[in-house]
């Protein structure tokens, strides 16, 4: 079937003046009235538990609410978490949920092109905050035709047509009602309401800009979009761009048990409670595929900048292809040895389940030593010389390389 053709995005000529007043004058009473209340009143701790309350709520409501499950639809939730992420991200300010997935949509089809609501290409100040400078001049037919299963939900509809009025009771009255009831209700507007929506909004504006301009790209280098550990820590794990554009359906972002992602943690915390299931996760073996793919492409461009001859594209690119066999064989063989074994091992006897757990622990030694030999092979690559020592390379280097057996 072939691909739908690009819905072409008009190039943005009218100014929204609400979005551009919005943008300019709360940063500023963010900023200047916090300081300037702070400055004639002091701080207490209940404004920190506030401020931090209100920014992992609404924080939460984009990267797990619009992001994770109205946008990429990666897993299931009830209706109770559904009204939360409705409320919370509407209070984030950043539009309603009907508007902010159908851009989100278009970015992922179209990243990097014209297409895309908030395209890189054009600059990192307009992929953070100018995009939001222009008025979507489109018919809405158009606008949301990339979300129709949006279009069909009861709540998504009464968060759309009451969208101004939530932000105004949740995003602010309710900080504002916190603060009254500690006796700073001042302090409640300005700290948990125009500051934390500020620093809230910036989060989310730095995955558009700065995600794609800084860090590595270990899954994909087929777009601009990187992964920063870095930012993982203040955007609730969404710094994982990389991974996120190449397995967009998968419900996390870091992968690793050590890479923060407080949208993972968030959701296997819900699924504990019943509040959310069916997280789908990319498989593991297409993951170690894409990743072995870059750094196999690495190696080629190294090769080609050292202008190897062919004779050396033969050998490493056959040294390449049979490391890249075993691993992922290695990989299959394990990963499919310890779902049988999780799996059918409260029917075993005792027995049985040591001879398993044998079998899984040979498994794992296997794709253990077939990952020590990749990586040795891909140590030799990176010593790859320059085009100068073009002799060393033809001599040196490649005895250096038949040493490392990938079988």
């Amino acid at each position: 079937m072939p691909p739908a053709p690009a819905v072409a995005r008009p190039q943005p000529k009218a100014y929204d003046f609400v979005n551009i007043a919005f943008l300019a004058i709360t940063p500023l009473i963010a900023v200047l009235g916090t300081a300037a209340y702070v400055w004639r009143q002091g701080l207490v701790w209940q404004d920190a538990v506030l401020f931090f309350v209100m920014y992992y709520l609404t924080g939460l409501g984009i990267t797990a609410g619009y992001h994770r499950y109205y946008a990429h639809r990666t897993y299931e939730c009830r209706r109770p978490l559904q009204l939360l992420y409705l409320v919370f991200g509407a209070a984030a300010v950043e539009n309603s949920v009907l508007n902010w997935a159908s851009d989100h949509r278009d970015h992922h089809r179209y990243v990097d092109r014209e297409e895309d609501p908030y395209n890189i290409l054009r600059g990192g100040l307009y992929a953070h905050v100018g995009w939001i400078f222009y008025k979507d001049t489109r018919d809405q037919k158009r606008r949301f035709q990339n979300v129709p299963d949006l279009l069909k939900d009861p709540l998504v509809a009464w968060q759309d047509r009451w969208y101004l009025a939530i932000v105004a009771l949740a995003g602010f009255g309710l900080p504002t009602l916190v603060g009254a009831l500690y006796g700073r209700p001042l302090a409640g507007l300005l700290i948990g309401g125009f500051l934390r929506c500020v620093v809230v909004q910036h989060m989310t504006f730095l995955i558009n800009s700065a995600a794609h301009l800084w860090g590595s790209r270990p899954y994909t280098e087929d777009n601009t979009a990187r992964d920063s550990w870095w930012l993982g820590l203040f955007t609730f794990g969404e710094g994982y761009h990389n991974f996120h554009h190449k397995f967009q359906a998968d419900y996390r972002n870091g992968i690793r048990w050590y890479q923060f992602d407080l949208g993972k943690w968030w959701l296997l915390a819900m699924r504990a409670i019943g509040q959310a299931d069916r997280l789908r996760k990319a498989p593991e073996p297409l993951i170690l595929k894409a990743r072995l793919e870059v750094q196999m492409r690495h190696v080629e461009q190294k090769l080609a900048a050292a202008q190897a001859p062919e004779r050396m594209w033969q050998k490493v690119q056959s040294r390449l292809e049979a490391g890249r066999r075993r691993l992922e064989g290695a990989y299959a063989q394990y990963q499919v040895a310890k779902a049988e074994y999780l799996r059918r091992k409260h029917e075993w006897s005792e027995d049985v389940r040591r001879q398993w757990r044998e079998q899984v622990e040979a498994h794992q030694a296997e794709f253990d030593d077939a990952r020590r030999r990749w990586n040795d092979l891909l140590r030799a690559m990176n010593r790859i010389p320059r085009p100068s020592a073009q002799t060393a390379f033809s001599m040196a280097f490649v005895v250096d390389l038949l040493k490392y057996k990938v079988w």
